[in-house]
């Protein structure tokens, strides 16, 4: 859980920033009506109006997080506001968020209106979870992506992989090719140039701009601790970052990235305990509780890229392997403390030249960034805390273990072994008969050639058969959550009854588009997407 409390007491406030600070704003901070003298006698203050507010600083647009959205937005702050100025605020000591974790590959188009009445309709998987106007804006921009970066000067560093499909494989693979449309998206990546000196990834890229940029100020170690409400209308005045009140003319932008770092929200919207995130640790949810205490209605919290079981040693402090794509557990299946299975088991993004063009999506198997097929829908399955995964012999030697991790998993504790499978499962404490039982089934799936429980691809069946057996400890983990406050086309963050907050917008997966199936390259795009689209907004907010 975070340890920060955006929904403090005003006691708790005076201690995070100073009593002299709190008499000028803890009124409009927290959104609620001044005190009575008394209640200011007993050493609580209050503003008379909030134009009482003794700010510290002002600008034009104000980005809170330094992952790809904040650095998008601050980047089209610097390059059209024309001399217009930005604070853009990261509570860690670099900016990048979860951005240095993925690929880096961002989503491109060519038509907007193909792409749009196919593919990214068909990933709403029947739900209508995102509405069309805000799907539009994303087609439309996603067609603008790599044209806005060439004129911020990336064109020498970054390679546009082109539209469309090279035989049955994709230029950029799509995540579901079973959906029409597939055929109509691209990417682009970063590449460092031709001598490798320049900047491989579009985060680096993003933060070398704004970092030059004379109209960003740009401050690091700055946790924003809340925003700062009008109380009488509602509109965002700007934030307390670090204990210090920075007012913003023309609106707040909100890039805090998503929750999986905070276990209490993973309990409350997805259902799950013991995740351990595989990428970066500072989202906590701490714009979430912002945006809540400001009125703002939520959406997708159910939506990332995750979940899948992760081996990890047997001290639960590092992973074999963080990413889908990387993990080997075609070698063997993976068993709960019950010891059965109880999902398809091979839990590994399945690439688009893996599966038939066009075929059927209902029937189709494979995780796609977390997400499985499940009685015909492709939706995100609740995980147990822990669970085991089980592999032989053959499956050791095969390549169970990613090549150099260890010499000897049991000795430099990655698994337990045994020589029988009753044995093996004393050792990881689970029911030998059904551990038993769920092998002998699993060894008859193979022989038979095909998984007739969760239907895993021929390819992927390999018996635990010969001795010794190993287990490794698997633990859910997940890239990003994709839910919070609800945006509109313009990157406004809206109420529970679909108004806008004044002043307040928002970009990346910071309430994501994606709601249903998630295409990978997707959230890289959006927050270059909506970061343009808020920048644009707050800017056109500002007085002459």
């Amino acid at each position: 859980m975070s340890d920060l409390n955006l929904t403090p007491t005003r006691r708790n406030f005076i201690k995070a920033a100073g009593a002299a600070m709190l008499a000028g704003a803890a009124g409009a901070a927290f959104g609620c009506a001044p005190q009575s003298k008394s209640e200011s006698a007993s050493g609580n203050a209050s503003a008379e109006s909030v134009n009482d507010i003794a700010w510290d600083g002002e600008y034009d647009v104000i980005v809170v997080g330094g992952g790809a959205a904040g650095l998008a937005t601050a980047a089209t702050v610097a390059s059209e506001g024309e001399g217009k100025t930005c604070l853009l605020v990261e509570k860690t000591a670099n900016c990048g968020g979860n951005s240095f974790a993925s690929s880096g590959f961002c989503m491109t188009a060519e038509d907007a209106d193909a792409i749009l009445d196919t593919y990214i309709d068909g990933l709403q998987g029947g739900t209508n979870c995102t509405p069309q106007d805000v799907l539009k804006v994303y087609c439309e921009g996603i067609t603008q992506n790599y044209d806005w970066l060439v004129g911020l000067g990336a064109e020498p560093y970054m390679q546009n992989l082109g539209i469309g499909y090279e035989g049955h494989q994709s230029i950029q693979n799509p995540e579901y090719p079973e959906i029409d449309g597939a055929q109509y998206m691209g990417a682009l990546r970063f590449t460092g140039g031709e001598d490798k000196s320049g900047p491989a990834h579009i985060a680096i890229f993003l933060q070398q701009y704004v970092q030059a940029a004379e109209a960003v100020d740009y401050q690091t170690n700055t946790p924003m601790e809340a925003l700062v409400q009008d109380p009488s209308t509602g509109k965002v005045l700007g934030i307390v970052a670090d204990g210090k009140y920075y007012k913003a003319r023309g609106g707040v932008v909100m890039c805090t990235g998503g929750f999986e770092n905070d276990a209490e929200y993973m309990e409350q919207f997805c259902g799950m305990m013991g995740v351990t995130p595989a990428a970066a640790t500072e989202n906590t949810a701490d714009g979430h509780r912002a945006c809540a205490k400001a009125g703002a209605a939520m959406w997708h919290m159910h939506s990332g890229a995750m979940f899948w079981l992760a081996p990890r040693n047997l001290d639960n402090t590092a992973f074999t392997q963080t990413q889908p794509t990387g993990l080997t557990k075609e070698f063997g299946i993976t068993v709960g403390v019950n010891g059965r299975r109880f999902y398809m088991d091979w839990d590994a993004c399945a690439a688009g030249n893996l599966l038939p063009i066009g075929s059927d999506l209902a029937t189709n198997v494979g995780f796609r960034h977390g997400a499985t097929q499940w009685g015909g829908r492709w939706i995100h399955l609740q995980m147990p805390e822990k669970a085991w995964f089980v592999f032989d012999a053959d499956g050791l030697a095969a390549g169970a273990l990613p090549e150099g991790l260890t010499s000897d998993p049991v000795a430099e504790g990655w698994a337990l072994s045994a020589d029988t499978l009753a044995d093996l499962a004393a050792a990881i404490e689970v029911p030998a008969e059904e551990l038993e039982k769920t092998v002998t089934t699993w060894n008859g799936y193979c022989d038979g050639g095909a998984d007739l429980a969760f239907y895993r691809p021929e390819n992927t069946l390999n018996k635990v058969a010969k001795a010794p057996f190993y287990a490794m400890l698997c633990t859910p983990t997940l890239l990003n959550t994709d839910g919070g406050p609800v945006r509109d086309a313009e990157a406004r963050i809206l109420d529970p009854y679909g108004d806008p907050i004044p002043n307040l917008y928002s970009a990346g997966e910071f309430g994501s588009i994606w709601g249903a199936m998630y295409q990978g390259t997707g959230n890289i795009a959006e927050c270059c997407v909506f970061g343009r689209i808020a920048a644009r907004n707050a800017l056109s907010g500002v007085s002459a």
